[in-house]
């Protein structure tokens, strides 16, 4: 598989796939709506006509339709109408796809928290694909551009950060390296650290809590907070992202100041990392 999607403390090394900008590909716009819902120039991705002028709710939750056999990732950006780019990544940092015996139809999964605030009401959401080759790598197709409505308001999150990185560092260092691996759970002094973004609904709390961690403490590559959910007290939270040399020491780092922060949510009293199916 193209993405290597790597379990917690776990060493995993990947060759860095660079992945083209696609904001300079020429996009159709989503008025071209058929009843088969809204789809790009070459129909080889299409999303539902609800999306077209929705209230983008944070995270954003869009299901693409690939209508091809090729190996399909869409990228994708979120502006509001100021220009300012509230959100943008892509399905290759996301999605753990198969390399072989794609099946037309199949659903794309995009699930992102919003971390900029929105200046305006409305905005657009653009969605690019790219077909991948080994023969030729990433080519960025024609893509579609979709009206959409947003919130200004604001959320704030909480997160826990260590006043000293490098006893963190250290103490990651020595765990990862010893001979002996109980949990790590060093006697670190903390403090909440709280993060303005786009408005949330509270169950997804738990989530943006661990988004939160990840962006403030960014490691090689991105990794990202896919699925989350609370049963009883207990919090689950899955991650994915791309493995490199040394992974396993940012691991290590990231889900101790996750599970310091989650653990910080009103009713949470124990975290588990799933993981990715």
């Amino acid at each position: 598989m193209r993405h290597l999607h790597s379990l917690l403390l776990v060493l995993v090394t990947l060759a860095a796939t660079e992945f083209s900008s696609a904001w300079e590909i020429p996009t159709s716009s989503a008025s071209s709506a058929s009843s088969n819902g809204l789809c790009s120039k070459d129909r080889i991705i299409c999303v539902s006509d609800s999306v077209a002028n929705s209230l983008i709710e944070n995270p954003l939750r869009v299901d693409v339709q690939v209508n091809s056999t090729d190996d399909i990732d869409v990228a994708w950006e979120l502006r509001d109408n100021s220009g300012q780019v509230l959100e943008s990544s892509s399905t290759f940092d996301y999605a753990d796809q198969p390399t072989e015996n794609f099946t037309p139809g199949r659903t794309l999964q995009i699930v992102a928290f919003i971390f900029s605030t929105a200046k305006t009401e409305h905005g657009t959401l653009t969605l690019i694909p790219s077909r991948y080759t080994v023969q030729t790598g990433a080519v960025s197709l024609t893509g579609i551009t979709i009206p959409v409505r947003l919130t200004t308001a604001k959320s704030t999150v909480t997160i826990m950060e260590p006043t000293s990185s490098d006893d963190l560092k250290s103490a990651v260092i020595e765990w990862v390296e010893g001979d002996h691996h109980g949990e790590f759970n060093p006697k670190l002094k903390l403090i909440p650290r709280q993060i303005e973004i786009m408005q949330f609904e509270k169950s997804a709390t738990i989530g943006a809590t661990a988004e939160a961690v990840l962006r403030s403490s960014p490691g090689q590559d991105r990794w990202h907070v896919m699925h989350w959910q609370a049963v009883d007290s207990t919090a689950h939270v899955t991650l994915v992202g791309s493995g490199w040399a040394g992974v396993s020491y940012y691991l290590t780092s990231v889900s101790y100041l996750i599970e310091k922060s989650v653990l910080n949510v009103p009713g949470i009293q124990k975290l588990v990392f799933d993981t990715p199916q």
